[in-house]
């Protein structure tokens, strides 16, 4: 009860912040989500390297560093694109899924490494993985991601995109009480075990197999109809993110 409390209470409080990528409460979702899944000493090898950065602060940093150029190099590594019916080339580098791998390497290997290198790592996972799960941060070029194309969401215009990362979360997920899909036990075991099993390209295309649902609307407006369609998969989609992510935590630090 506690735990559905303070959940409730931390998603009042962050459901202000407007971010790419989920929204800066959609990240945050994930990673208390994740957090939650970690046992005890997965979350003090955590708490270690990370230091005074809360997980919430580590899960928003990528999208807070945008405006760095210090961190250029990490713009590609929020998405990828892959033409519809199209297959993901592991030769074209860098982009979400070798983003990915990349820090799961390091952070399975962290003994090779600084503290502060480890922390950034810790960062880019928290961030990528809220990333990797929303559809059109794995969409079509044509188009990048949605971003190109213009739509009208309750009288305003607006993009495709933002309609996924901002709009439709703030109006309809964290504002409502968040218990019910939260809860892994709406999974069978069988169903738990397919969705925890690791694998990036996997993973990227179950967020894909949602596609043909977020580009399904008429005359360039976002109605009522479309957005009760939405809400349930931004809820999943956001509840597998941080169950995959707690669970790669786990295994990382095992």
């Amino acid at each position: 009860m506690k735990s559905r409390i303070y959940l409730t209470l931390f998603i009042c409080l962050t459901m202000y912040s407007i971010c790419s990528a989920w929204g800066a409460g959609g990240h945050k979702i994930v990673a208390r989500i994740a957090y939650n899944r970690l046992n005890s000493a997965t979350r003090d090898s955590i708490n270690k390297y990370l230091g005074f950065t809360t997980i919430e602060q580590a899960a928003v940093w990528m999208d807070e560093i945008k405006s760095n150029s210090n961190y250029d190099s990490l713009s590609p590594w929020h998405y990828l694109d892959i033409t519809k019916g199209g297959s993901f080339d592991t030769l074209r580098p860098p982009n979400i899924i070798w983003g990915l791998k990349k820090v799961v390497g390091e952070l399975k290997e962290r003994q090779k490494y600084s503290t502060e290198h480890i922390a950034m790592d810790l960062k880019i996972l928290f961030h990528l993985m809220g990333d990797l799960h929303q559809p059109l941060h794995t969409g079509y070029p044509g188009d990048r991601g949605g971003n190109d194309i213009k739509v009208s969401y309750e009288g305003n215009l607006t993009n495709l995109h933002r309609v996924w990362d901002t709009e439709i979360l703030e109006a309809n997920v964290l504002s409502a009480p968040v218990e019910e899909w939260t809860n892994a036990s709406q999974f069978s075991k069988e169903e738990l075990k397919k969705i925890l099993r690791i694998d990036f390209e996997e993973w990227m295309n179950d967020s894909r197999s949602n596609l043909d649902i977020v580009y399904d609307f008429q005359n360039n407006k976002i109605d009522k109809k479309y957005e009760k369609r939405a809400v349930p998969i931004i809820e999943r989609q956001l509840l597998k993110g941080g169950l995959r992510l707690g669970h790669l935590l786990n295994v990382i630090f095992k």
